[in-house]
């Protein structure tokens, strides 16, 4: 019979712990900051030890990809969450908004990790897929309840929404990102809102 390896061994409780709040930390870190974070900061505000930091993250690229898979797992989740909400286009409204406040902070993480989702083979890629997958039921619900045209793809509308997030990084207009958004939801839907 096979021993576990140290890699797939489950954690010990106080090691789940570490690794949950140098990930939370690590996530807090990078919106405020993006892939420009000291490790040490990271270490001393999730009160643990730099040496356990490099245990569970041996490099920066380790913890920010960590960081970006907790994110889409995260997105993947609360799309599947929304695949039940009485109203199809507002499920998917309400998911892309949240795919808009990441792709503000995703652009921060730099580009290896940007780059990886592309990647077949990898933990990010197969995240990444697994997310827009569960954001495709979004959209072809609120396709099937006629809310969304027909030639609607999601990943154009994602593309849409990225590009939100890149010409709203250093605007002075805090509001402008949900308007252009508000536009695009206006482009996709079947027909105009008239509540």
């Amino acid at each position: 019979m096979d021993e576990p390896t140290p890699a797939n061994r489950p954690m010990r409780a106080d090691a789940q712990r570490n690794y949950a709040s140098l990930l939370n930390t690590a996530r807090v870190a990078v919106s405020e900051r993006g892939a420009d974070i000291v490790l040490e900061d990271i270490a001393r505000s999730a009160g643990v030890a730099i040496g356990t930091l490099y245990r569970h993250f041996p490099t920066r690229q380790d913890l920010l990809e960590a960081v970006f898979l907790d994110e889409i797992n995260e997105l993947r989740a609360q799309a599947e969450e929304l695949a039940s909400a009485p109203v199809p286009f507002d499920a998917l409204m309400s998911w892309l908004r949240l795919q808009m406040d990441f792709a503000a902070r995703g652009r921060s993480m730099g580009a290896a990790i940007m780059a990886a989702k592309q990647v077949p083979g990898t933990r990010t890629y197969a995240a990444n897929k697994a997310m827009h997958e569960a954001g495709e039921a979004l959209l072809h619900r609120a396709q099937a309840a006629e809310q969304i045209r027909t030639d609607v793809h999601l990943r154009d509308v994602i593309r849409l929404v990225y590009g939100i997030a890149l010409v709203n990084e250093r605007a002075s207009d805090p509001d402008g990102a949900n308007r252009m958004l508000d536009l695009v939801i206006a482009g996709i839907r079947t027909k105009p809102n008239r509540d």
